[in-house]
């Protein structure tokens, strides 16, 4: 059922349900669908209106600024508002869901490197990237059957040598709107599922819980209201009550929700923000020129294409590869149709040999097939100093509250791996042809020396918050536990990329429509 916060008298209470979900772009969605048709009674807080498409509401995205460190503001200074957007769907409203699952490696403490690890196996997981693979309309969950995508990419990886380093691996991308925008993808399912109520225009401002913070007791919440230049200015107030919540607001929001309602969540060692990582860019790292043109077969296995698979009729059997033209235009609907390519990535035990971030590699060649481009993507390190606060001195322009403060660093262990993944890399490109590089990137000096924009070769940050509040086994590790409960608050929990111990190099898309997906099953089987 749709609904709008509007429509509430000012100081409304609003109260038996038993879970609020407070965001609806992937996580908060996702979730949603997840429990859509249970015998829960489910409210889900959007801050936008049901027609949002594309950008959000100007009053709505103000709520978004805020203030960044010295080292982010050199990288990209419009980081905050650009990474992401505060309207129905969120950020999915300007991806192209580039989706891949993480490395099994991702999930397990590498000694040398880094000792934070996942606190759930990564097996348990599988199901649930299935199910979060549908909502790409990606087709198999096959990214290990080389097989399947040398044949449908036509395309081979180079061919193996011995003592090589680096691995293939796919990646694919949905850039269908009424797909990857998961608030259009879902609308229908959401409006009709007799147990859930969207409530629209309504956004979080705090939680209050009992004395020892153990409990949420409610939400405190408004509406904004907007003149006709778009101004905005907040409107009538509302609270709460259900049984649990979960916060599904982004990595940098959901850790100002909890700052900005006492700390909510933190523990001894005062980890609460501490740990953002993004996964960083050097998309114009260096050109390597090859002896001979790289073989048409090899260059189409770096180069994304359109593919279209037609499902096994009784859902059993082979997904079939088509590559007829469509005669009537309608039987697209009968096909998947997403964007798939391959990529260069280190094997395990060069990772644990090299004691590096996990990484991956596009490599852009021109026409000729002699030269292309390295664009590398690599694995950030957790890392306390790379933090999210509170900055009073600047508020936010409706409500009047501290906007976050975002302190991303990169520290001398994400430097090595940088430097690092290219010589291997180019070491790699060697072996199979290449015959000499030139960088466009300058990866010298410490860990602050970069080659900034406006130059070509300039660091860059992905737009992936992950981190801030991060899962663990014990309390004294992180601020969620295997359940995206908080560890010290006993019915809030936390959905999506922040909840993340580490990021490895894939998209996290996908990971976190998994992880919501088992948070919804995990609802589920509680005592109620």
């Amino acid at each position: 059922m749709y609904d709008h916060a509007d429509d509430l008298p000012d100081g409304a209470l609003l109260s038996g349900f038993d879970i609020c979900i407070v965001g609806a772009g992937a996580a908060g969605i996702a979730l949603a669908q997840g429990l859509a048709h249970s015998s829960l009674k489910v409210i889900l807080l959007v801050s936008g209106s049901p027609g949002d498409r594309g950008a959000p509401a100007e009053a709505h995205q103000a709520l978004y600024d805020g203030t960044i460190g010295e080292f982010l503001r050199q990288v990209d200074p419009a980081f905050l508002r650009r990474s992401r957007l505060n309207m129905y769907g969120g950020t999915t409203n300007h991806f192209g869901f580039w989706a891949k699952p993480l490395d099994a490696a991702d999930y397990q403490p590498r000694p040398g490197y880094r000792d934070a690890s996942w606190p759930i196996d990564p097996d348990d997981l599988r199901q649930y990237y299935e199910a979060a693979h549908a909502f790409g309309h990606f087709g198999p969950f096959n990214y290990d059957d080389m097989d399947f995508w040398e044949r449908v990419l036509y395309a081979r990886c180079f061919d193996a040598l011995p003592g090589d380093r680096l691995k293939g691996a796919i990646m694919r991308a949905q850039y269908e709107e009424n797909l990857h925008d998961f608030q259009v993808q879902f609308r229908r399912q959401l409006e009709v599922a007799e147990n859930i109520t969207v409530l629209f225009n309504a956004h979080l401002l705090s939680i209050r819980t009992d004395e020892d913070q153990r409990q949420v007791r409610e939400l405190r919440c408004s509406t904004i209201v907007t003149d006709s230049s778009g101004a905005g200015a907040a409107g009538q107030t509302f609270r709460l009550r259900a049984r649990r919540y979960v916060l599904a607001c982004g990595g940098i929001e959901n850790v100002r929700l909890l700052q900005l309602s006492g700390d909510l969540g933190n523990n001894r060692r005062d980890m609460l923000g501490r740990g953002f990582m993004v996964h960083p860019l050097l998309t114009n790292a260096a050109r390597v020129y090859f002896a001979e043109p790289v073989a048409t077969d090899i260059r189409n296995f770096f180069r994304e294409q359109q593919i279209r698979l037609k499902p096994p009729g009784d859902g059993a059997g082979a997904y079939r590869h088509m590559v007829e033209p469509l005669v009537n235009p309608e039987l697209v609907f009968e096909y998947l149709v997403f964007n798939a390519w391959g990529v260069l990535a280190p094997t395990p035990q060069t990772l644990l040999d090299e004691r590096i971030g996990n990484f991956r590699i596009i490599l852009y060649f021109r026409d000729e097939g002699t030269s292309a481009i390295v664009n590398l993507n690599w694995e950030q390190t957790p890392d306390e100093n790379s933090r999210i606060t509170l900055n009073p001195e600047q508020r936010d322009p409706i409500f009047g509250q501290p906007v976050a403060h975002v302190d991303w660093r990169l520290n001398e262990i994400d430097k090595r791996s940088a430097v690092r993944s290219l010589e291997i890399t180019l070491e790699y490109l060697r072996g199979h042809g290449a015959r000499r590089h030139e960088m466009i990137t300058d990866v010298s000096g410490g860990a602050d020396s970069w080659t900034f924009p406006p130059h070509a070769g300039a660091l860059e940050t992905g737009d992936h918050h992950m981190g801030a509040l991060r899962m663990s086994a014990s309390p004294a590790d992180g601020i969620v536990d295997a359940n995206a409960r908080l560890h010290s608050v006993d019915n809030l929990y936390i959905a999506g990329s922040a909840i993340f111990p580490t990021g490895g190099y894939a998209n996290p898309t996908l990971t976190i429509v998994a992880l919501a997906l088992r948070l919804a099953d995990h609802l589920m089987s509680l005592r109620w």
